[in-house]
């Protein structure tokens, strides 16, 4: 009777190992891929802070760069230049820009840019807990393909070259002149792929 016993345990364990097996291999192949949820592709290095990426129109083709702290009670300023808010990101290569069908790299024209040092106010961008700010750009240069309709995949990553745990009005000219010394400088960023639409 006790090896009877045994067996039948045995038995409806491995029933409800095999059930348990099955029902999770079906929920994670009707799961949706990790490469479908794009927030899961916006991501820095800073704690709290993001840049994302939403097209806004198709003629002329725009992006609208947001710029988020999600965190609960730290500021952040960071230096614009080589991100995405960059007045002059176009011309520098942040953007990595391929066909959508083909998969092929959009080649670019990159310009040595000459910065003013140190950079002013207006090269700073600065958000308060909880709060975002956004800028547009709008992909008209030269280079881009002048085939219409078209669709391309856009993202943007790069080096934060320089960022402060606090407001812009407490970042000074000295720290700003010595931007890559700051606290934070040299922190990674990555946005979320989107699809870019020409109208």
């Amino acid at each position: 009777m006790a090896d009877f016993q045994r067996y039948f345990n045995a038995r409806n364990t491995l029933i409800a190992a095999a059930t348990i097996t099955l029902f999770g291999g079906y929920y994670i192949s009707q799961s949706p891929h990790p490469s479908t949820f794009t927030m899961s592709q916006i991501s820095s290095e800073v704690p709290g802070l993001s840049l994302s990426l939403a097209q806004v129109s198709k003629d002329p083709p725009t992006l609208r760069v947001t710029l988020k702290n999600d965190s609960p009670d730290s500021a952040y300023t960071l230096l614009k230049w080589g991100t995405p808010l960059d007045d002059a990101a176009l011309n520098t290569g942040v953007f990595k820009i391929t066909d959508a069908d083909s998969g092929a790299e959009i080649e670019q024209t990159i310009l040595q840019i000459r910065r003013r040092m140190p950079p002013g106010q207006s090269q700073l961008a600065s958000v308060q807990p909880g709060e975002e700010q956004s800028v547009e750009v709008v992909f008209d240069r030269p280079w881009m393909p002048e085939t219409k309709p078209a669709k391309y995949k856009v993202k943007a990553e790069g080096l934060l070259k320089g960022v402060w745990d606090k407001p812009k009005s407490d970042v000074t000219d000295k720290e700003t002149g010595a931007y890559s010394e700051s606290p934070l400088a040299g922190k990674t960023f990555v946005t979320n792929e989107v699809e870019l639409v020409v109208g």
